[in-house]
């Protein structure tokens, strides 16, 4: 999928029905099916709650969305158009590499603190139970991260920030990984417990996580610089 592809890819999960209703009715339908798959799950939500929590009819519902899996996954996609547009701002704003770092943390744990929704059901997205549903998405939206994160890398290998042999692709997969670790740390109940057993109540301080990893991420690549 090219970039034009992935940026519209959302419209293709539903139908010009959905097109034609008000923006209020159409975030009041994507925020109920949210709130559901967030809470329940994909198995366990039910198509006629999430239509009664909107106000429509289920009939209705199936005029805007063919399939249970393309209403899951045009909310899916959601994350893929926040995570476009939020790298977009910070890549502009940030012209070195422990800054966008360091920024690419603060709206991580930013963005589980604002929608924890959202973050609870990516998780849910990159589990065994849903990867039939997850390969129609990974290629796109990983692919974001993957490509502006390799890219990152290289730019601060040739401008003298971190070692100049640092591997672009291996040192974008490890950051990615914390990055995303730190992201549900604040947004899903398992991972922030697992934070607590880690490191007990310094895990309620989001902003000391933040500055510990990019300490840990700067001592790591100047490390090798010496």
């Amino acid at each position: 999928m090219d970039e034009k592809s992935a940026a519209t890819a959302p419209v293709s999960r539903w139908t010009p029905v959905f097109e034609r209703i008000s923006d209020e009715k159409r975030r009041r339908v994507l925020e109920s099916a949210k709130s559901a798959f967030a809470r329940d799950g994909f198995a366990g939500t039910n198509v006629n709650h999430v239509a009664a929590a909107a106000g429509i009819s289920v009939g209705a519902l199936y005029k805007y969305f063919r399939t249970k899996d393309d209403l899951f996954l045009a909310i899916i996609e959601e994350s893929h158009e926040l995570l476009e547009s939020t790298l977009a701002a910070i890549f502009t704003a940030e012209p070195s590499f422990f800054g966008r770092v360091e920024a690419i943390l603060r709206a991580a744990v930013r963005s589980a603190e604002d929608d924890p929704e959202l973050i609870r059901i990516y998780v849910a997205c990159t589990t065994e139970e849903l990867s039939g549903l997850a390969e129609q998405l990974s290629g796109s939206i990983e692919n974001v991260s993957a490509t502006r994160y390799r890219g990152m890398v290289a730019e601060a290998a040739v401008a003298g920030e971190i070692a100049s042999d640092t591997d672009p692709a291996i040192t974008a997969f490890l950051l990615d990984d914390l990055f995303l670790t730190i992201q549900f740390s604040y947004a899903s109940t398992y991972y922030r417990n697992r934070l607590r057993l880690f490191v007990g109540g310094e895990a309620d301080d989001s902003g000391a996580i933040i500055r510990a990893a990019l300490g840990f991420i700067r001592r790591s690549l100047e490390i090798r610089c010496q």
